[in-house]
Parts: structure tokens; sequence; C-alpha cells
């Protein structure tokens, strides 16, 4: 399937933040880098905002095809604890596009754009975190941790072992917890 101009100017924004910093993006570097006049892309992404608002899109709409991947069945039919598990199984087994660090700490206010979409999905498959488990909670944590660690290091050394993932999906899914929450 052919790649929509839209989509390519999303993809050159990651791979520019990735190499330069999202504060370096220009929409002339954009242009440059994905083969486009400067009104090209600004056809497609008036602002900067607009270009992260799509950014921010394209990130939840991955986000969530993923964790139904691994979900496996339609989200309302998912129990929450299946809702949970799935979810973090689709950050530990995910990939990290180039950029998307850069995105998603970057000093500017419209980043947090990037960090409600984030927020909007966790809220959407997990529901409220205070009605977790304290291991749930705790496996939330990791999830976030491996996607961190995984995103910074460039050298390999993180955590991405098998049982490591096994141990934090079986804390997403509450076990060993006698609270009873769910």
């Amino acid at each position: 399937m052919r790649t929509s101009k839209r989509d390519r100017i999303i993809t050159g924004a990651l791979e520019l933040a990735h190499r330069d910093g999202f504060d370096a993006l220009t929409f002339d570097a954009l242009a440059e880098h994905v083969g486009l006049t400067r009104g090209g892309v600004i056809y497609h992404f008036r602002t900067k905002t607009e270009l992260l608002e799509g950014i921010a899109v394209a990130f939840q709409e991955r986000w969530r095809a993923e964790a139904l991947e691994a979900l496996g069945k339609p989200l309302e039919e998912a129990s929450r604890i299946e809702r949970i598990e799935a979810l973090a199984r689709s950050v530990l087994d995910g990939d990290i596009l180039p950029g998307e660090i850069s995105f998603m700490v970057s000093a500017t206010p419209e980043a947090e754009m990037l960090e409600e979409a984030w927020n909007t999905l966790r809220r959407e498959w997990v529901g409220e975190i205070r009605e977790l488990t304290a291991m749930q909670r705790v496996a939330l944590l990791a999830v976030d941790g491996w996607w961190a660690n995984r995103a910074f290091d460039t050298d390999g050394l993180g955590p991405d072992e098998p049982a490591i993932a096994e141990l934090i999906v079986s804390l997403a899914r509450g076990e060993g917890s006698d609270d009873g929450r769910q």
C-alpha cells in the first residue's frame, strides 16, 4: 500500500526529531527530508502545533492498534485484567519509532499533546489507576520504565529479557495480590 504524503510527513518529522531533536525541527528541513516543498508540508500541517497534533493522533492510533492486537478480541469484550495485560504486552513487545522519545520528552508546551494521547489510551484500557492493586500499579510503572529504557538504551543493555517481561505481565494481571481489586 502506498504511503500518503501526510504519513510521509509524520514519519519524516519523527526521523528528524530522532536525529536533531524536536526543538530543531523546521518545515524547511522537514520538506527537504521528505521530498516535498515547504508549501506541500504546510498544506497538510499549517503550523508546528498541527504537525504535533497529527503525530499525537498517529501515535495514539498505533498504540491502540498494538494493544488490540495483543488483546486478540474487541476491547468491549475484555475484562479489565485482560485489557491491562494486553496494554502491558503491547508496550513490552512493541517497537519504539525513531524520534518517538524526542517528542515525548520535548520541553515544548505542545509536547503535552503526546502525554495526553498516552494518558487517554491508558485510561481507556486501564481505568482509574487508584482502583488497581499495588502490584498492578507497579507493573504499569515497570512498563513505562521498560519503554523509557529501550528508548534511551543505545548500547542494547536494557532489560529486554522474556523472563522480566513475563514478570511484569504477571504483575499487571495482579497475580500474587491478595487485596481482591480488579
